[in-house]
């Protein structure tokens, strides 16, 4: 039997059956708007590279509207996902918790019921949010992450295919239907997530956005290695600049409905693509800088200083807590009952310090290969020992390590940004033996078994006194 620490786990769960009169409200939510509890907007772009961002310092202007976006509030210069795939990517981003941790490894894998870690839009429920969700493509439609129960709307109307077996929307699809919702939700804070897959593959070309102008900021990417990869670079760039204007639509209705000053956005990505560089183009089994970094900007004005730039590396496990304490919940439970990997990242603009550095991990699984009915998941969903691929990045360094094939690839990012020639270290080395214990030690602590992960029978009925579940 294997035996882990449980520091992880029992946060905010110990003392768990103390919390039903600590943990209530100071006010219990009411009918009328709580101008103490600001409204949230979530906006996720599926595949989105930080660096084809103008506001990142691309040389074409790309998004105009998420550029004014960080003009009014903060954007986080370096931030990472935790797994380059769609669902696990958003129920980490949700739960704060590293995919090994909540159970969702791979697209297709729900976070079991009785899991102990409580989400974003259920403890946001329980504080009296109406909520809606508006999602794009099959990886977050219910039956696949069973996040519809936690919201009073999960929208997931998709009528267009993409790669044979999969169905998708695009954003001129999903943004009327959110600002039909958003039109009619406004007696109660609301939590609305918006969720665009436009910039995935296969990349169609937008027309009208296909020809950007220059940004003012030189050329900080190298140039496509040949002419395929530059028409899809030129095809990604179009989706990006026709998802924004859609974001910019989105944006604008908030105003019109005079709602910018009691409304916290927050726009990111699950994860981002590669292009063509170093012969790869995807994501899921890779682990380079233009899959796992993406954006990040919030905007709450009266809250987050505008033009606010952070250059400390932050995780997509900080969106939650962060979105918590800005909306001051975390100030109303005593002890609450959920536990958060990540952190708050308010002290970077409250306190004017920077971030305390910390190291950024993130982790690829070997994916579902095919098509096969749920009665023989047996035959592609297995539990392997280590992932496909553990990284981790601190200070300048990077180090991946591919545990099948007994490598691990040491990465200068000051040297070589691009990745292009990492030192690769075999099993005989120091300082492969070095990197490698040093990952398994961590995974091996936060891998946690199905028991691990789940709540006692006495934990749930807590937790359903308290409203947290149902």
């Amino acid at each position: 039997m294997r035996f882990k620490p449980r520091l992880l786990v029992l946060l905010g769960l110990g003392l768990i059956a103390g919390l039903a009169a600590d943990s209530q409200p100071e006010e219990p939510p009411g009918d009328e708007q709580d101008t103490s509890s600001p409204n949230v907007v979530l906006i996720t772009v599926d595949t989105l590279r930080a660096d084809h961002l103008s506001s990142y310092g691309y040389h074409l202007k790309t998004s105009p509207n998420i550029d004014q976006l960080a003009e009014e509030g903060v954007r986080f210069e370096r931030t990472y996902t935790v797994i380059p795939l769609t669902g696990p990517s958003h129920l980490s981003m949700f739960t704060s918790r590293y995919p090994q941790e909540h159970g969702a490894r791979i697209n297709g894998i729900a976070i079991p019921r009785d899991s102990r870690w409580l989400s974003l839009p259920q403890i946001l429920r329980r504080f009296g949010y109406a909520s809606a969700a508006f999602v794009s493509a099959w990886p977050l439609i219910d039956r696949m992450t069973e996040l519809g129960r936690w919201f009073d709307v999960y929208n997931q109307k998709m009528t267009r295919k993409y790669e044979v077996f999969h169905s998708s929307r695009y954003a001129q699809d999903v943004t009327p239907e959110a600002i039909r919702w958003l039109n009619g939700n406004q007696k109660k804070p609301f939590f609305l997530w918006v969720h665009y897959f436009d910039p995935h593959s296969p990349y169609n070309r937008r027309k009208a956005f296909a020809s950007p102008r220059p940004s003012g900021h030189p050329r900080s990417i190298p140039e496509p290695k040949n002419e395929q990869m530059r028409d899809r670079v030129e095809r990604y760039d179009s989706e990006i600049g026709y998802a924004d204007h859609h974001i910019g639509l989105l944006l604008k209705q908030l105003d019109r409905l005079r709602l910018r000053d009691t409304t916290l956005v927050v726009l990111t990505a699950d994860h981002g693509e590669s292009l063509g560089e170093n012969g790869y183009v995807g994501h899921g089994r890779r682990l380079s800088e233009g899959i796992i970094r993406i954006p990040l900007i919030m905007r709450y004005p009266g809250s987050i200083p505008p033009r606010t730039v952070v250059n400390e590396r932050v995780s997509l496990l900080d969106i939650t807590p962060t979105i918590i304490d800005l909306s001051g919940i975390g100030r109303r439970v005593k002890d609450p009952p959920w536990s958060f990997a990540g952190r708050s990242l308010a002290a970077a603009w409250r306190d004017g310090e920077k971030l305390p550095a910390r190291p950024m991990r993130y982790v690829a699984f070997a994916g579902r290969k095919g098509i096969a009915p749920a009665w023989v998941s047996w035959m592609w969903v297995r539990r392997p020992k280590l992932p496909l691929r553990i990284g981790k990045t601190e200070g300048t360094q990077k180090v991946v390590w591919t545990p099948e094939s007994n490598s691990l690839d040491v990465i200068d990012l000051k040297a070589d940004p691009y990745e292009s020639s990492p030192l690769r270290l075999k099993v005989n080395n120091n300082e492969y033996r070095r990197h490698t214990n040093a990952l398994r030690r961590w995974y091996d602590a936060t891998d946690l078994e199905e028991g691990d992960s789940s709540l006692s029978g006495r934990d749930t009925e807590i937790l359903k006194s308290l409203g947290y579940i149902q």
